[in-house]
């Protein structure tokens, strides 16, 4: 079964790989992906092996917080019987997951009742009623039963039932909104930093008066300093009381929380993260001040203050990583609030009733009102009214859409002028902003190569860092037993304060050199501070969160998260299909001729233009061929008024692959300009393919067969016009010809510019006849084609274009752009794959990214953002490289003898926090990315 969990606690990347690798090796999981920025992770295991309770339990005792989100089988036993007996899903609609509270359950026999009953109804796949909790999760095929249908049958048997609402209770909204739910632990989480900081305050203020102000501001000679310098307990100043029992208190509350997480970190999985090098760096502060003061019977350095403003720092970092995190899925948590909570239900006999009710109880087919201000609650297609729709959300068009009837509609958009209504096609799981959430977020948890990379060297940093930290204090400790020192070092106010420090009035100090032991600790507490794998851990997720949201609000759809973008930012070859891709996909009639005879003089009555045209159109109108509608719409662009004469079909026929056949009546001046013998009244329309043509014996005159000719070798369509006697007293002729093409993008060609501008090789991969092929690629710029493939080929062909590198070992890599079922396969072997939202929905569903825009302008912007996000994502792994080489050996005492300087503890505390800082803030920034200039 699947089970999401939140998790809360997570710092860095160490965290989600302990996790990964601590659960996923228990026995009866199966898989486990754990996503840092959204807290989610996703599990699936063998339910008899391990429950849901169970994994949130084993998470828990890894030191984090966990929530069971939602668990659910992952094959119902409805979807399993149509796998033994291959039958097709219900209407082709997979089952979606609906949660009703039930009232009045009392025992295991009502659970058994309400489950018996759901379960005979048609459309339900699984049933799952919980006494304890008096809910039910059923798996149903929403084109067969709804929500609101099981609801009452529910009813009906005697139980009070209401489908859960998003304005419910915990548990309820735990069961329905999974991804809001995790979104509102982590502002939870934040708020609980939040608390622990301003906690933490009420030890650092009091510590900074005492340590930073009365022991070294104030001098000897201050009433102040003198009161709290006197001695009690013997030898020990109230001021280190003071400080001693404000560094308890702070270490045995807010240090509990480092130690916990470090003791489960280290005993329960075997590894130690961010937390361990804390507890270990406070405790070290800690009981290395205590032990000092004591055995020197308070006249020893102390420096209890490190851990005390080490821990604030701490937690004031992690709060303002928190914050910064929160602002990275800001793009999650719009489409999330996109969804209304009510819809405006159409009842009634005459449809003239509105029923408010939650978005969550529509059901196919029901007809909703939207009202103008309103946003849509699901997708659907308009039924009455026109408007425009606002779907910047989606698509990141800033322009409003009109919408007629007829026109589909996308749940979460905004109704901006008039009030319409809509029939809903699509709901829950299968709706376009549930999909688009899901992806997104699984986007996100997608790790690129080099955050790989970064995960395995962030899981054996803080092992390392432990071990340096103590070759440190080794090295110095015998640097100091054997005399090499300096006096000064010693002197230096390495911990930040301490006993002696005080000015004697004279600006001369008092100040007592340190034990060299002391100065070893302090130098292995400050390299155990300042590292920080968090950094690492950071740069990848974060930019990837803010790109991949980025490209949601741009209306380019991510699905292959971190792995996909890398991939694009190196693309060296773009192959294209032609029709749907590059062309609209729409035939359009780009050149006609008339005539009539062998003679190119010969002239027909007046009136015989408009006659055939007439005719032709109302014969074209009765099909649903694409190439018809197209001479439909040529003809009533072309057509003037005075040229529509009368006219009138008998009978008409449609044959598939061939054409149009109809019975016309042929005016006396046509039949005998044609040069028919006798009174012919009636005769044969034919409007279809050149062979058809001929086999039904219509001539084609030398005029139409230079014409389709040349239309041929120019790649075009030709359609044939023709006019056969009914009976053996004529030859039929070829009366007219439209050649049609598919028609270029607007923008195909600015964007075939636009590639080879970056140095990119463009290709074009169609199944269509090379002629066509040609005859549009030369139009576009394109020199690479290959046409008149098969899919199966066209997957060859991206495989040839990969290993075109030869044996230097660097091999291209390879986008393809397609929109259609035949493109699959291609898109599967490329290293990139591109949909566009024209396309099938099959393929719109496996490509690994999916632009939702109607224009190829968006995968220009697709391609420059992942450069702009994966040259982020190496400025941040530099930084973060470069800060830890560069402080650790400095926090080791490196610069002593150059500068007599260190770095104290507190400082490195406050470097680890600003590392960390430093690359959320640098992922931040990619919001202000602008995508590039259209020329188009």
């Amino acid at each position: 079964m699947e089970t999401i969990l939140s998790v809360t606690g997570m710092t860095c990347a160490s965290c989600v790989h302990s996790i990964e690798r601590h659960i996923g090796s228990m026995e009866g999981v199966q898989s486990i992906k754990v996503d840092l920025m959204t807290g989610q992770a996703t599990v699936n295991h063998n339910k008899r092996v391990m429950t849901p309770e169970h994994v949130s339990t084993c998470v828990k005792d890894m030191g984090f917080d966990a929530q069971v989100l939602t668990s659910r089988a992952m094959v119902d036993v409805a979807i399993h019987n149509q796998i033994q007996t291959d039958a097709p899903p219900a209407n082709g609609i997979q089952p979606v997951e609906s949660w009703f509270n039930i009232e009045g359950m009392t025992c295991g026999a009502c659970v058994a009742t309400i489950t018996s009953l759901l379960t005979k109804l048609a459309g339900v796949a699984s049933v799952d009623v919980q006494l304890l909790t008096a809910q039910a999760a059923v798996r149903h095929y929403p084109c067969d039963i709804g929500v609101r249908d099981i609801a009452n049958r529910i009813s009906d048997a005697g139980f009070t039932a209401a489908p859960l609402n998003p304005n419910a209770g915990d548990e309820e909204k735990r069961a329905l909104e999974p991804l809001a739910i995790a979104l509102q632990n982590l502002q939870n989480h934040r708020r609980q930093l939040a608390k622990r900081f301003f906690v933490s305050l009420l030890f650092a203020i009091p510590m900074l008066v005492f340590s930073m102000i009365i022991e070294m501001a104030l001098p000897e000679t201050n009433p102040v300093a003198q009161a709290f310098h006197r001695r009690v307990f013997q030898q020990y100043t109230i001021s280190v009381v003071i400080i001693f029992v404000i560094a308890t208190v702070a270490q045995l509350t807010l240090g509990i929380y480092f130690y916990k997480h470090a003791y489960k970190s280290l005993v329960n999985t075997k590894t130690a993260n961010m937390d361990v090098l804390i507890a270990l760096g406070t405790t070290a502060s800690y009981v290395g001040s205590v032990v000092s003061v004591a055995l020197q019977k308070g006249s020893g350095e102390q420096f209890f203050e490190t851990a005390v403003f080490l821990i604030t720092f701490i937690l004031l970092g992690r709060w303002l990583e928190a914050i910064a995190k929160g602002r990275t899925v800001s793009a999650v948590e719009a489409l999330v609030n996109m969804q209304p909570e009510d819809a405006l239900l159409v009842c009634g006999d005459k449809e003239d009733t509105l029923v408010t009710i939650d978005a969550r109880q529509m059901q196919l087919g029901d007809h909703l009102q939207v009202n103008n201000g309103m946003r849509v609650p699901g997708d659907g297609v308009v039924v009455s009214g026109q408007t425009d729709i606002d779907e910047s959300l989606l698509t990141g068009e800033s322009m409003p859409v009109a919408k007629d009837v007829g026109s589909a509609v996308t749940g979460g958009t905004l109704n901006v002028t008039r009030t319409i209504r809509i029939r809903i096609t699509a709901i829950s799981e299968a709706s376009t902003l549930s999909r688009i959430v899901k992806l997104v977020r699984e986007a996100q948890s997608s790790k690129p190569h080099m955050q790989e990379v970064a995960d395995r060297v962030a899981s054996r940093f803080v092992p390392f860092v432990v071990l340096g930290a103590l070759v440190v204090f080794v090295a110095w400790t015998a640097a100091g037993a054997s005399g090499h020192i300096d006096r000064k070092w010693l002197l230096s106010k390495q911990g930040m304060g301490g006993m002696g420090e005080n000015n004697n009035g004279d600006g001369m100090s008092s100040q007592q050199p340190m034990a060299y032991s002391i100065f070893a600790l302090l130098n292995a507490i400050s390299v155990l501070v300042i590292a920080c794998p968090c950094a690492l851990g950071l740069a990848a997720p974060t930019a990837i969160m803010v790109g991949t949201g980025l490209g949601a609000r741009l209306g380019i759809l991510i699905k292959g998260g971190g792995a996909t973008m890398e991939a694009a930012s190196k693309i060296d070859v773009v192959a294209f299909d032609k029709t749907g891709t590059l062309t609209l996909g729409n035939p359009a009639v780009v050149d006609s001729c008339e005539g009539a005879g062998d003679d190119e003089e010969q002239q027909m009555p007046d009136g015989f233009s408009g006659w055939l045209r007439a005719c032709v159109l109302e014969l074209e109108a009765l099909s649903s061929h694409p190439l018809a509608a197209a001479i439909c719409a040529h003809i009533r662009k072309t057509q003037r008024e005075e040229e529509s004469v009368p006219h009138k079909l008998l009978e008409h026929m449609e044959f598939p692959g061939r054409g149009m056949q109809a019975t016309v009546e042929i005016p006396v001046g046509i039949s005998q300009a044609l040069g028919w013998s006798g009174n012919i009244l009636k005769a044969k329309l034919l409007v279809g393919k050149n062979a058809w043509i001929m086999e039904e014996e219509g001539c084609m005159t030398r005029i139409y067969a230079e014409t389709w000719t040349r239309w041929t070798a120019s790649g075009f369509t030709s359609v044939i016009v023709a006019l056969v006697p009914e009976k053996a007293s004529g030859r039929g002729y070829a009366l007219s010809a439209f050649a049609l093409a598919d028609q270029e993008r607007p923008e195909a060609r600015d964007v075939i510019s636009g590639l080879k501008a970056r140095g990119i090789d463009v290709w074009m991969i169609s199944g269509d006849h090379p002629a066509a092929a040609n005859t549009v690629a030369s139009r576009l710029g394109i020199t690479n084609v290959i046409a008149g493939v098969l899919p199966e080929q066209k997957s060859d062909t991206i495989r040839m274009l990969q290993h075109r590198g030869g044996g230097s070992g660097n091999k291209p890599v390879v986008m393809m752009v397609g929109d259609g079922i035949n493109d699959m396969v291609a898109i599967s072997q490329a290293d990139v794959g591109v949909a566009i939202s024209s396309g099938t929905a099959a393929v719109m569903e496996s490509a690994p990214a999916l632009l939702l825009r109607p224009s190829l302008y968006s995968l220009l912007t697709f391609l420059d953002l992942s450069c702009v996000v994966f040259r982020r994502i190496k400025l941040n792994f530099v930084w973060a490289t470069i800060y830890n080489v560069v402080c650790i050996p400095i926090a080791a005492g490196i610069l002593y003898p150059a500068i007599d300087r260190g770095l104290p503890p507190v400082v490195a505390g406050l470097l680890m926090v600003a590392s960390s800082l430093t690359v959320m803030v640098s992922s931040l920034a990619l919001k202000l990315y602008r995508e590039p200039q259209q020329t188009g």
